[in-house]
């Protein structure tokens, strides 16, 4: 897979854009701090998968979106896992869930640049 990434790994396609703290909060994010937009969502609770993002305030170009497998505390890279097996379940749940977020956020003005199917 040959995908420009920003420095934390995500499609360079993706960007962030903040909106007025309500119009954030209304659409799922949380202040992490004085630095950082945070949206956090459990995608398999069995699984013990989630999906989160974080965009910094002072630089909207420091993206950062993660699946993670928390019970291992690390990433949960749904869409290797379905170029080796396309019919794995979990991992297309996963990855169905992600769209519907991301489409959620699209549709927000809050991402903008995913195309369903590319790398995350």
């Amino acid at each position: 897979m040959n995908v420009k990434v920003n420095k934390n790994g995500v499609n360079a396609k993706i960007k962030s854009h903040i909106l007025s703290d309500e119009r954030m909060k209304n659409n799922g994010f949380r202040k992490f701090n004085d630095e950082c937009w945070s949206y956090y969502k459990i995608l398999d609770a069995k699984n013990d998968i989630s999906f989160s993002i974080d965009i910094n305030m002072n630089d909207e170009s420091d993206l950062r979106i993660d699946i993670l497998d928390e019970e291992f505390g690390q990433p949960y890279d749904y869409q290797y896992m379905l170029e080796r097996n396309p019919n794995f379940k979990i991992a297309l749940d996963i990855r169905d869930k992600v769209e519907i977020y991301m489409d959620r956020l699209e549709d927000a003005g809050i991402l903008t640049g995913h195309v369903r199917g590319e790398y995350i």
